[in-house]
C-alpha cells in the first residue's frame, strides 16, 4: 500500500471545518451558554410562527463553546478515520479487481475505464485551454464543448478496444476451423453511410504481411473495421457476400466472439487504452475470458519479453511515447495467440527509430509466429522490405497493387542527413525577404523539465521553414512558446522580436480543439464575429471568413453548411483550422504535423493551403516528421534535436531505449490457437456467466431500493410514525440502510451494462463529471456537474443518467479521497437528477428543450439541497440548539426546524447558485452538447440473412445493453 496524504489532510480540514459549523449553530440558535461566566452576551430574538419555538442568538460562556466543541468531536473522529483509509487503501485496483469477475462486472469495468479516461481528459483540456488562448477567447463554459468532443471520441476508440478484446462475449470457446483461412472476402461489400466498397476476392495467407493503400477516405479502415466486425456488429455499417475470418461468419459473429482469433490495433492506440497500467492493458483480453491471475501473468510477462516493452510493464499508459504506445498495443492485441491481426496506420506519428521497432515486430509476428498480419498504411513506402503483398482501394473497390519505391534503410538516409544539416548560410532567396520574426537563445521548461534548451531562428516576410527532428526534440513546445511568447531568452536578446508587434497565430497539432461550434456555418459566423471585434467594432463584409476559406482551399471541395466540423475529412479539417488561425492576418503562421494522417490528395491540398498563406505575406512555420512534404513546398530546414535549434550536427534519429524483442516462439500468435480447455481453451480459465434478472424482477429490485434510499433520506420526518425504541435507532439503520440499496441497485443494473459501447461511454462521461465536480468543489458543491448530468440523461435515458450520477459520484470520491457514510447519499442525490432528465417528454425539442431543461435544473438543484440536508441534518447541527432534531417531537417541530436550517445553510446560498450555473450552463453549452451527445452512434447488432448473408445492422437488444434514447 502507497501513502497518501492528500486525503487525509481533506479530511483534516472537513473535520476542523464541521467542529466549527457545530460552534456557529450552537451560537446562533439558543445561544451557548452553559454555566460558567459569558463572554458574550447576545441578546435573544424569538422567531415567529411557525419558528416560535426557535431562539435567535443568546449568551455564549467557555463552557457551551467546549461542550459544543465536544459534542462535533464524534462525528469529527470519522471523518478523519476514513480520511485514513482513502490515504491507504487505493480503491482504483479495487476497481480492476471486480471487473475480473463477479455481479459488479460491468460497472466496475465502467468504473476502471473512468479512472483510466482521467489523464486523457486533463490532456484534452490542457490541449482545448490552449486552443483557446490560440483563438484569443477566456476559456470558459464553452471550452466544455470541444472537452466533451474529444471525450466522446475517446469513449468510441475505448468501446472498439473493448469489444475486439471479448466484452460481454457468451461464447464458450472460438475454435478455428481446421483448415480455414485467416481471411476470406470472396463478392463481398462492405457499406456504411453512402458509402460502398466492393471486394472481389482476398485472402491472405498465415505467415505473410500483407498491405492496403489508398487516399484518405478511401476506406482502408474501413476494410480493417469489417473484417475485424466492428463495421456491421458496432458502427452501423452493413455487409454482404462472403466474409469469413478463420471459419467465423463475420455477418453472423460480433467481435467480442472471436476475439480470441483476431488481434487488432485501432489507429492512434494511446486513446484506446481502456486500463491505467501497462501489464493490466496487455492483460486485459485474458481476463475478460475468466484466465485465472497468475496464468494471465505469465502470459503477459512472456508476450512483453517477445514485443520488447518488459520495461514498460508498471508503467502508466498515459507516460508511453507514441511508438511505445503502438507497441503496447500490438502486445495487448497477440496476448490471446490470434490467428489474424489487423493494424491501421502503425506508422503514423512515429520517427524513423520507432517506425523500425514496429516493422521488426510485425515481421516478426508474421515470419516466427505465423500470424497472418494485414496493415493499412500511409507510410507504405515504409513496409516494402517486409510485406508480402499489396492491395490498394481504386474507384471503391479493394483490387490488387503495387509496392511503391523502396526505403533502404530504417535511418535517415546521406541525402536526408545532408539536408537536415544545419546551413551555414541562408539561401539568396531568405537573405532578401524582410524578417518578421527573430528569436535567440529560447528555453523552454515544464516542470522543471528542459523542453527547449537553445533555438534561435529568423523568419522572413512569406518564407516557409519546416522544423525536423526525432519524437522528443522539442519541436511542439517551440511552436507553442514562439506562439503565446513564453520562455526564456538568452542574454541581450529581448526575447521574440516581430515587426510592429504582428501576431503569430498557431494550428496545433490536435487543430479539432479549435471547434466550438456545431456546424461549420457557426465556425464561419464566429471568426466574422472575431474579426469585427479586432477591428474595434468595425464590421468586416459578410462571408469574409467564407471567402477567406475559398481561398485557402483552392481547388478542393468542402462543405460549408450543417455540416459539423469533426464530421470533416482530415484534410478538409486542417484547411479549416488553418483558415481560423488566418483570419486577422498574421505575420507568422505556426503549424504542428500538417500532414499527419493525410493521403496524397489531402497533402497536396494542405500545401495549396500553406502556400497561399505565404504568398499573402505571413512567414510559414511548421513542424513535421515528413522531409518529402518540406522539399515539395520549397520549405527551408531548420533542424532541432534534444531542445536546440538549429541542431549543431545532423538529426539522426536516436537509438531504441527499448530492448529488440526476443525470437517469437509458436505460441505467441500461432495460425491455430491451442484449446486445452474445453471451456476457453487456456489452461486454468474458468468461464464467466454474467448473470441478470430477470426483467420483472429487476424493476422490483430497483423500485424497492429507490424506495428504500428515500426512507434513508427522511428518517427524521419517519421517525414521528415509530416507537420510541425504533425511532432511537433509526439514523444508524439509516447508515446501513442506504449503502446497501446503493449495492443492490448496482447488482440489478449490472446486467444492463454489458455492451462495450456502455461501458466506454458511462466510464468516459463519468471521468468528465468527475473532473467537473472535483474543480468545482467549495464554490457550490456539486452544482457544475448537473450540466452534464442534466443533459447526458436527456440524450441517453433514465438508466443511462442514473448510472452516470452514481458513477460519477464514485470516481470522483475516489478522485479526492472522500469516501464516507454520505457517499451512498450523495450518489442516490446524483443518481436521480440523472434520472430525472431522462423521464421529460421526448418530443420537445430546440429552444423548447433548452428551456424545459433549464427548468428542471433549477428543480433538481433544490430538491437536491433538500435532500441532502435532511439526512445529515441531525449529525451537522447536534443536540442543544432551536433547530436541533429532537427525537419524539411532533412531525410539524421538526419539520419546521429543518426548513429553517436548510434555508439558512443551503436553500439561499448553494443551492441557489447550483441552480443559476446550471441554467447558464444549459444557456450557453446546452445545444452544442447535447448535438455532441446525439451524434455518439448506439452500439447495434447484425441480424443475419440466409445462410449468415446479407447481415443487416440493427439496434442490438435491450437485454445487451442500456436504452439510449437518442
Amino acid at each position: 500500500m502507497t501513502f497518501r496524504p492528500a486525503p487525509l489532510r481533506a479530511a483534516a480540514a472537513l473535520a476542523v471545518v464541521f467542529i466549527a459549523a457545530r460552534v456557529i449553530y450552537r451560537i446562533l440558535f439558543n445561544g451557548a451558554g452553559t454555566g460558567g461566566p459569558v463572554l458574550l452576551n447576545l441578546q435573544p430574538v424569538p422567531l415567529p410562527p411557525p419558528f416560535a419555538h426557535v431562539v435567535f442568538l443568546g449568551p455564549v460562556t467557555a463552557p457551551g463553546l467546549w461542550a459544543a466543541v465536544q459534542s462535533a468531536l464524534p462525528i469529527a473522529g470519522v471523518i478523519l478515520a476514513f480520511g485514513v483509509l482513502n490515504a491507504w487503501v487505493d480503491v482504483s485496483r479495487g476497481f480492476v479487481r471486480l471487473a475480473r469477475g463477479g455481479p459488479l462486472q460491468g460497472i466496475a469495468r465502467t468504473l476502471v475505464v473512468a479512472w483510466a479516461a482521467l489523464p486523457a481528459l486533463a490532456d484534452a483540456v490542457a490541449s482545448v485551454r490552449l486552443a483557446f488562448r490560440l483563438r484569443g477567447e477566456r476559456f470558459g463554459p464553452r471550452a466544455l464543448v470541444p472537452v466533451l468532443e474529444r471525450t466522446l471520441e475517446h469513449a468510441g476508440r475505448v468501446a472498439a478496444a473493448l469489444e475486439l478484446r471479448g466484452f460481454g462475449s457468451r461464447a464458450a470457446h472460438q475454435p478455428r476451423g481446421v483448415d480455414a483461412a485467416p481471411v476470406l472476402l470472396r463478392d463481398a461489400q462492405f457499406r456504411i453511410g453512402d458509402t460502398t466498397l466492393r471486394v472481389e476476392e482476398f485472402t491472405p495467407s498465415s505467415g505473410s504481411i500483407t498491405v492496403i493503400t489508398g487516399p484518405t477516405g478511401s476506406g482502408k479502415s474501413t476494410i480493417l473495421r469489417g473484417i475485424a466486425g466492428l463495421l456491421s456488429h458496432v458502427d452501423g455499417g452493413h455487409l454482404s457476400g462472403t466474409v469469413t475470418v478463420a471459419g467465423a461468419d463475420r455477418a453472423a459473429t460480433p467481435p467480442r466472439d472471436t476475439a480470441r482469433l483476431i488481434g487488432v490495433v485501432l489507429q492512434n492506440p494511446r486513446a484506446a487504452f481502456a486500463s491505467t497500467r501497462v501489464r493490466d492493458e496487455i492483460a486485459l483480453a485474458l481476463e475478460l475470458r475468466g484466465v485465472a491471475s497468475g496464468t494471465a501473468q505469465t502470459r503477459v510477462t512472456e508476450v512483453a519479453e517477445r514485443i520488447g516493452v518488459a520495461p514498460l510493464l508498471d508503467r502508466n499508459v498515459s507516460s508511453l511515447s507514441a511508438g511505445e504506445a503502438t507497441l503496447v498495443a500490438i502486445a495487448a492485441a497477440v496476448v490471446d495467440q490470434p490467428a489474424l491481426l489487423l493494424v491501421d496506420e502503425p506508422l503514423a506519428d512515429l520517427d524513423t527509430a520507432a517506425r523500425g521497432r514496429v516493422m521488426a515486430v510485425l515481421n516478426a509476428l508474421a515470419r516466427e509466429a505465423g500470424a497472418c498480419v494485414i496493415v493499412a498504411e500511409h507510410r507504405a513506402e515504409q513496409l516494402v522490405s517486409v510485406a508480402d503483398s499489396w492491395w490498394t482501394i481504386d474507384d471503391g473497390a479493394l483490387v490488387p497493387g503495387a509496392a511503391p519505391s523502396p526505403v533502404t534503410s530504417a535511418l535517415p538516409s546521406r541525402a536526408d542527413a545532408r539536408a537536415l544539416a544545419p546551413s551555414t548560410q541562408a539561401p539568396a532567396t531568405t537573405l532578401e525577404r524582410t524578417p518578421v520574426l527573430t528569436v535567440a537563445g529560447l528555453a523552454v521548461h515544464r516542470k522543471g523539465t528542459p523542453l527547449v534548451r537553445e533555438a534561435s531562428l529568423t523568419l522572413g516576410r512569406g518564407e516557409v521553414v519546416a522544423v525536423v527532428g526525432p519524437n522528443g526534440a522539442g519541436k511542439s513546445s517551440l511552436l507553442v512558446a514562439l506562439a503565446l511568447d513564453e520562455g526564456t531568452r538568452g542574454e541581450g536578446s529581448g526575447g521574440r522580436q516581430t515587426v510592429d508587434g504582428g501576431r503569430v497565430a498557431l494550428v496545433p497539432d490536435a487543430s479539432d480543439d479549435l471547434f466550438t461550434r456545431d456546424t461549420v456555418e457557426g465556425e464561419l459566423r464566429a471568426a466574422d464575429r472575431r474579426l469585427a471585434r479586432r477591428k474595434n467594432g468595425k464590421h468586416p463584409a459578410p462571408g469574409t471568413a467564407a471567402s477567406h476559406l475559398a481561398r485557402l482551399r483552392g481547388d478542393a471541395t468542402m462543405p460549408l453548411g450543417r455540416e459539423h466540423p469533426r464530421d470533416l475529412s482530415a484534410g478538409e479539417r486542417r484547411i479549416l483550422a488553418i483558415s481560423l488561425q488566418t483570419m486577422h492576418d498574421p505575420q507568422v503562421l505556426l503549424i504542428d504535423e500538417p500532414t499527419r494522417g493525410l493521403d496524397p490528395a489531402a497533402r497536396t491540398a494542405v500545401s495549396a493551403a500553406l502556400r497561399a498563406a505565404a504568398d499573402d505575406g505571413a512567414a510559414v512555420l511548421f513542424a513535421t516528421h515528413d522531409l518529402d512534404f518540406a522539399h515539395s513546398l520549397g520549405a527551408r530546414i531548420l533542424p532541432m534535436r534534444d531542445g536546440v535549434a538549429p541542431a549543431l550536427a545532423p538529426v539522426e534519429e536516436p537509438e531504441p531505449l527499448l530492448p529488440s524483442p526476443l525470437p517469437f516462439r509458436q505460441s505467441v500468435a500461432g495460425p491455430k490457437p491451442r484449446l486445452t480447455d474445453k471451456r476457453t481453451g487456456i489452461p486454468g480459465a474458468t468461464k464467466q456467466r454474467r448473470l441478470r434478472m430477470p426483467r420483472g424482477v429487476e424493476l422490483a429490485v430497483l423500485a424497492a431500493a429507490n424506495l428504500l434510499a428515500l426512507a434513508a433520506f427522511c428518517w427524521p420526518l419517519l421517525a414521528a410514525a415509530l416507537p420510541q425504541d425504533a425511532a432511537a435507532a433509526l439514523p444508524y439503520a439509516a447508515l446501513a440502510i442506504a449503502p446497501l440499496a446503493a449495492v443492490a441497485i448496482a447488482v440489478s443494473m449490472d446486467g444492463s451494462v454489458r455492451s462495450a459501447h456502455t461501458v466506454a461511454l458511462l466510464g468516459v462521461l463519468a471521468a468528465v463529471g468527475s473532473a467537473v465536480r472535483v474543480a468545482s468543489t467549495g464554490v457550490g458543491g456539486v452544482e457544475a456537474v448537473f450540466i452534464l448530468l442534466i443533459l447526458a440523461g436527456r440524450a441517453f435515458g433514465a438508466s443511462f443518467g442514473m448510472l452516470l450520477g452514481a458513477t460519477t459520484i464514485a470516481v470522483s470520491s475516489v478522485l479526492w479521497g472522500g469516501i464516507g457514510p454520505w457517499t451512498p447519499f450523495q450518489i442516490f442525490a446524483c443518481a436521480w437528477v440523472g434520472a430525472g432528465a431522462g423521464l421529460l417528454p421526448r418530443r420537445v425539442r430546440g429552444r423548447a428543450e433548452l428551456w424545459m431543461l433549464a427548468g428542471y435544473g433549477i428543480l433538481a438543484s433544490y430538491l437536491f439541497g433538500l435532500l441532502t440536508n435532511l439526512w445529515f441534518w441531525p449529525f451537522a447541527v447536534g443536540a442543544g440548539t432551536g433547530i436541533s432534531y429532537v427525537p419524539g417531537a411532533p412531525l410539524g417541530t421538526n419539520l419546521s426546524s429543518f426548513l429553517l436550517y436548510t434555508l439558512l445553510t443551503s436553500t439561499a446560498g448553494w443551492d441557489t447558485l447550483r441552480a443559476v450555473t446550471t441554467i447558464i450552463g444549459i444557456a450557453v453549452v446546452g445545444r452544442a452538447i447535447l448535438a455532441a451527445l446525439r451524434r455518439v452512434k448506439p452500439v447495434s447488432s447484425t441480424v443475419s440473412g440466409p445462410g449468415g448473408q446479407g447481415g443487416q445492422a440493427q439496434p442490438a437488444p435491450a437485454k445487451d445493453r442500456l436504452h439510449l434514447g437518442v
